[in-house]
């Protein structure tokens, strides 16, 4: 009697879950059949984008500017060249057999091969190129095309050649819980022909070059990775039909079964272009195979497979010649109100002119679709008995002619954005009457042509999507601020944030736009008369599938926070998202506890805070991964971690390390944590447009202060963080606390010179004091030059195709010794693997901790992430040897180990984090209020003597009469040469 009132509780509690549930599905809208019909795409040509939108042309551009001119395909036989036939080429470059070719050329990064051409008649042509890819990188091949001499338009100068992949094995494995574990990825190796495409697939085609009738000059070089070529091929352009006039030819159902159909499972993919086009895990009973609350890799595609180029492809068989229909089970509930478009091949060829982008329309859940018109109206296609290949390849051309509208206005913004700061310096004068209309007469003008230029992609995007699709409201917007400045254009210098604001919105929604997710599950080959089954959920299913996986949440196997497996040894929480804590426990399961005896459970940690509140239940974990660098020294305060150091082979593990990425783990004696990723600062230049201003990457400050009146005269500038200080105070030998860590060690001279060097940037140099997007400005080219972190590189890598080549990397500029050698130091963040004190097992938690942060490990680890979901995903691992297992781009690689040795970070003491927010706030007082330097440090110092303190006697170093207790050691990082000379 005594149980029953809690038991009828809880029984109360769960009844409403489920009603209310089960309401909220009732009350959606029901899941159709996808039966949208499709028709032909809008002209691009509705959008007014004045040709003068980019320094240089864009193929859109080139081509129409062509196309005006009345130059027109040519109509020719195919020319092809054998690879050993060149003309010219760089110095290294020679015949050389490979794989079965005795024709082929290789060329590693930066070599080039030229061939004259002998081209019939004058006109358009295409490029087909027979090719191998020499590296199994997850970085595609990139190649850059010239015509005699020259680049005809932006694109040609980043070539992407995808390599084939496939998944190790089919079906995946599964371990002793029923959970299937990712299979590993191969990369296919072999000769593969394509036709040379924009990277990104923004034009449908193959690209198009204007050759003139006689000789002409073709230059390829390879631009990242090593690339083999053995055949060229200039062809003139072929025509696709539209369905319509395809089907007037098509062959008459032939003999067989009427009903014959068959079904692919869609994540049983025979190739792919990337290995991070992947199979996924729907987590659901609504995808086929259902997955009975286990992990089971049952749909391909979703957030895998999304930028332009990505392609995946399936064999399939069928039983006789005859007519046939193409059936897909897909969700696209990623980008509501918009679609996503996949160019459709058959054989290798384009059947239709419609499937050149293929529209799959935003539903909430699983539906049908048919390749045609609509459900109702499919294509048929015409296939031979046997064996045929099915590939569908993510495009963005419906979106180009919008982003090209958007580039447009974001280079215009930055233009007169720059000109009126030339009119007006930095910081107008909000009190002063401007007359701009005087200065830059064309102002007002050029503003209404940007707000009708977005106009047209209003227009533009409602008769594409069909509706008002999300994003339209940032076009608007956008609309309504260029009207008012165009209005008002003498209010311009104080009204320059709004136009800011425009550009900064538009690029975002810009940038998502190029994203086209869609995840499919089945595919339906059928003949023409055959009816398929509809396997869309019900409305009944989907409702009994979120109740059952709504109680599966309660589960101590739930895999969405990790595996919690009573058996197992320790428990290590990870600050990061599921895809990182499934591999580490799938490696885990693989390598750690094979040949340790150790189990182990990995659970994702939503939010680092919980180890303050799992410390005050006492229900802390055995490891914690993914920490920022100040909480192991936090922790470490409060006596809640284990001290590293009191294990015997400490010191070897940590050799594995740079030095001055440990400096911030160590505390009171100790070492708290072992650092796993380093994000490491460098600097980025544009080389095309330092190679125009003439002018040499910069290696010392001293040598900024010069190349900033040539960048400045002509409306460029220069970046750098106002929060990066750590290279101004390492680099002028200043510490941050005094050796005994009890005060601040900014009071130094060298501190303050260093302070006075950080802020002259912004008020003397008159560098900008905010940039909300370096990115951006970097992409467009209006600040070419500048500091930032590994992030920025990745974007550089992932999603700025058109200047790929343009742009390098170069260790932070330095400080002259007394040798006159350079000295680089500079920081970044760290996140780091911590032992919690109240393990009971900490040998067992030791090893682990050393097993994830070895070499072999964080190679593997580093190396499947890549694969498993791009190189956006790359690990920027802390180990030093596996950081150079990382397949970098080999003109940047050298760059960034010079940058490294010279890593170090701000050591941690109890009060430390007054530190950086004075810092802070002297900046401010120095640069946005014009105090003086001097006074504005000072005051820094006084606050963070006045912190530490108060930290020192909390935690016993000084009694309450200021008297010291005990000290504290900091570390430091001396060079271990003189430094680094000027080559």
């Amino acid at each position: 009697m005594m149980n029953n009132p809690p038991r009828r509780r809880r029984r109360i509690w769960a009844i409403p879950v489920v009603v209310s549930l089960t309401a909220g599905i009732l009350l959606t809208p029901s899941y159709a059949n996808g039966t949208v019909t499709r028709g032909t795409l809008p002209n691009p040509e509705t959008i007014s984008i004045p040709a003068a939108a980019s320094a240089e042309p864009i193929y859109s551009q080139v081509l129409k500017k062509w196309s005006e001119e009345g130059v027109k395909d040519a109509n020719t036989s195919d020319i092809a060249l054998s690879a050993s036939d060149y003309a010219n080429a760089s110095a290294e470059v020679k015949p050389e057999p490979l794989a079965g070719s005795s024709d082929s050329v290789l060329l590693n990064e930066k070599q080039w091969v030229e061939y004259e051409i002998d081209v019939p008649q004058s006109g358009l042509y295409q490029l087909r190129l027979h090719y191998y890819s020499v590296e199994d990188s997850s970085i595609p091949n990139q190649i850059a095309i010239t015509v005699n001499g020259k680049s005809p338009f932006v694109e040609a100068q980043s070539i992407k050649l995808d390599l084939q992949w496939k998944d190790e094995h089919y079906p995946p494995q599964a371990d002793k819980k029923g959970n299937q574990i990712r299979p590993g990825q191969l990369a296919v190796k072999g000769w593969q022909e394509r036709e040379l495409m924009e990277s990104s697939y923004a034009s449908n085609e193959p690209l198009r070059w204007n050759l003139s009738q006689g000789k002409q000059v073709i230059r390829i070089q390879s631009v990242y990775e090593p690339i083999a070529i053995d055949r060229i091929t200039l062809q003139a352009p072929g025509n696709i039909p539209s369905y319509e006039e395809a089907k007037k030819e098509l062959k008459q159902e032939g003999g067989g079964d009427p009903n014959w159909y068959t079904a692919l499972e869609a994540e049983q993919m025979s190739v792919k272009s990337e290995p991070s086009v992947q199979m996924q895990a729907s987590r659901d009973d609504l995808a086929s195979p259902e997955s009975d609350g286990k992990i089971v890799f049952n749909t391909m595609g979703g957030s895998n497979w999304v930028r332009g180029g990505q392609t995946a492809a399936w064999t399939f068989e069928v039983p006789d010649d005859g007519l046939y229909k193409i059936d897909l089970k897909y969700m696209q509930n990623f980008n509501k109100g918009s679609n996503a478009y996949r160019q459709i091949r058959i054989d290798g060829k384009i059947p239709y002119e419609e499937l050149k982008a293929f529209s799959f329309s935003y539903r909430r859940n699983w539906s049908m679709t048919s390749l045609g018109q609509s459900k109702e109206d499919p294509f048929l296609f015409y296939l031979t008995k046997g064996k045929h290949d099915l590939s569908m390849t993510v495009t963005n051309a419906p979106v180009t002619p919008i982003v090209e509208a958007i580039q447009y206005v974001s280079s215009e913004v930055q233009d007169i954005n720059r000109l009126v700061r030339l009119l007006t310096g930095d910081n107008a004068d909000v009190n002063r009457d401007w007359n701009i209309t005087e200065q830059l007469p064309d102002a007002k003008q050029r503003l209404e042509k940007m707000r009708d230029t977005l106009n047209d992609v209003w227009a533009y995007m409602k008769e594409l999507y069909g509706t008002e699709a999300g994003g339209t409201a940032t076009i608007r917007d956008a609309v309504s601020k260029l009207q008012r400045l165009a209005d008002r254009p003498n209010d311009l210098p104080t009204k320059l944030g709004n136009l800011t604001s425009v550009q900064e919105t538009l690029s975002t929604f810009s940038l998502e736009l190029t994203k086209q997710p869609l995840m499919l599950d089945q595919i339906y080959i059928s003949k023409a008369t055959a009816e398929i089954p509809d396997v869309t959920p019900s409305t009944w299913k989907v409702m009994t599938n979120t109740v059952k996986t709504f109680f599966m949440t309660f589960s101590p196997d739930y895999f969405d926070y990790g595996r919690q497996d009573g058996d197992a040894a320790i428990t290590v929480w990870v600050n990061r998202g599921r895809d990182y804590v499934s591999l580490m426990q799938q490696m885990a399961d693989e390598q750690f506890t094979p040949s340790t005896g150790i189990k182990v459970n990995v659970n994702i940690m939503p939010n680092p805070q919980l180890l303050i509140l799992s410390n005050s239940a006492g229900r802390e974990p055995d490891v914690a991964l993914g920490l920022d660098q100040g909480m192991p020294a936090d922790l470490a305060i409060r006596n809640s971690l284990l001290d590293l150091s009191q294990f015997k082979d400490y010191d070897s593990v940590a050799k594995q390390f740079l030095p001055g990425s440990l400096v911030p783990f160590h505390y009171d004696q100790g070492d708290y944590a072992l650092p796993e990723t380093i994000m490491f600062n460098v600097m980025f230049y544009r080389k095309d447009i330092l190679e125009e201003l003439k002018l040499k990457v910069p290696q010392t400050w001293e040598d900024i202060y010069v190349m900033l009146p040539t960048l400045q005269q002509r409306g460029y500038d220069f970046y750098i963080p106002s929060t990066n200080y750590v290279p101004f105070f390492y680099q002028n030998n200043a510490s941050f606390y005094t050796p005994d860590g009890l005060k601040s060690g900014l009071d130094s001279p060298q501190s303050f010179e260093a302070f006075k060097k950080w802020t002259d940037f912004f008020n003397i140099y008159g560098l900008p004091q905010e940039v909300p997007n370096f990115y951006m400005h970097f992409r467009n080219g209006n600040i070419p030059i500048g500091l930032s972190d590994f992030n920025l590189y990745l974007q550089l890598l992932v999603a700025a195709p058109e200047i790929s080549g343009q742009w390098a990397v170069a260790p932070l500029p330095g400080t002259r010794n007394e040798n006159g050698d350079i000295e680089r130091w500079g920081g970044g963040a760290i996140q780091a693997g911590s032992i919690f004190k109240s393990s009971e097992n900490p040998e067992q938690s030791w090893d682990f901790l050393k097993w994830w942060t070895s070499t072999e490990t964080q190679t593997r680890f580093g190396n499947d992430m890549e694969m498993f979901n791009g190189v956006e995903f790359r690990w920027n691992t802390a180990n030093k040897e596996a950081f150079q297992q990382i397949s970098w781009p080999k003109e940047h690689a050298a760059e960034i180990n010079k940058q490294l040795e010279w890593f170090q970070e701000i050591p941690n003491v109890p009060g430390g984090y007054f530190t950086g927010r004075e810092l802070g706030f002297a900046w401010n007082r120095t640069v946005l209020d014009n105090m003086n330097f001097r006074e504005s440090l000072e005051g820094a110092i006084f606050e963070i003597n006045r912190e530490l303190l108060r930290k020192q006697q909390e935690f016993g170093f000084v009694d309450k009469d200021g008297n010291v207790v005990r000290k504290l050691d900091v570390p430091s990082v001396k060079p271990q040469v003189g430094g680094e000379s000027e080559k």
